[in-house]
């Protein structure tokens, strides 16, 4: 359901960094924004028809809000109408993204609209979206969160961000009746696997996902060595690049 701009870890230069967006009239959501992440929506003009865009934010890194001082100052002075405010940014307070983006010479209530969310969960009126945000594990340094999305036909997306395991919770939605055919679960996964790696390697990942619950899986956030067909032969879906075949 979810288109991705980029689909690669933070190093795999090929796919680029992971983002993911959907659009609904002249409305656009998108998930995380890194380094790489505003060149491509611009040279492949994601932007048009576009009036507002509300991004989602899932931690602090680089590969993951790197390009987003960009998005929001070129959609105030060069998309659009002239200096008018066309973003919207959600991410849970202690991210501190709000932080970064003041760094980088962006105003809040000026260029962009900030919602620093204390209790994790936001409605996106315009898009008929529930969005709640999940504390998630992957580094020491940053906080950094999953992202459940709640449609208003009762689709559910599971977008886990940078993880390095997947909560039981988790796992035991993904194998319940009450998740769906039309359910859709994006899990960080890669082909390294070694102790203190801060991402969800393929081996760890089919451990705890039973064979008859892997359909509803797609990888991304691959990193090099990752192998497409060796993901796709355990039953896993991967996900691929709108713009760049792989």
């Amino acid at each position: 359901m979810l288109k991705f701009i980029g689909s690669g870890s933070a190093f795999n230069t090929k796919l680029g960094n992971t983002s993911a967006y959907y659009k609904v009239g002249n409305q656009m959501l998108l998930i995380d924004c890194g380094s790489n992440i505003f060149h491509r929506i611009k040279e492949n003009n994601l932007l048009e028809g576009i009036e507002h865009i509300h991004v989602l934010i899932t931690h602090a890194h680089a590969d993951h809000v790197g390009s987003l001082a960009d998005l929001i100052l070129y959609s105030y002075y060069s998309h659009g109408e002239f200096a008018k405010n066309k973003i919207t940014v959600y991410s849970p307070k202690d991210t501190k993204v709000h932080k970064v983006l003041k760094h980088n010479g962006c105003v809040e209530e000026l260029h962009f609209t900030a919602h620093d969310l204390e209790n994790d969960y936001a409605e996106i009126e315009s898009m008929s979206i529930d969005v709640v945000f999940n504390k998630s594990s992957h580094v020491k340094e940053l906080t950094s969160y999953s992202i459940n999305l709640i449609f208003s036909n009762t689709t559910s997306i599971f977008y886990s961000g940078d993880i390095s395991e997947l909560k039981k919770d988790v796992i035991n939605y993904i194998e319940s009746s009450n998740y769906t055919s039309t359910d859709i679960a994006y899990i960080d996964t890669c082909k390294a696997d070694y102790d203190g790696n801060v991402h969800l390697s393929l081996r760890k990942l089919s451990e705890v996902i039973k064979p008859k619950y892997r359909y509803k899986i797609w990888c991304m956030h691959l990193d090099e060595g990752f192998v497409r067909e060796e993901a796709e032969a355990l039953g896993f879906n991967v996900v691929k690049n709108e713009f760049q075949g792989w």
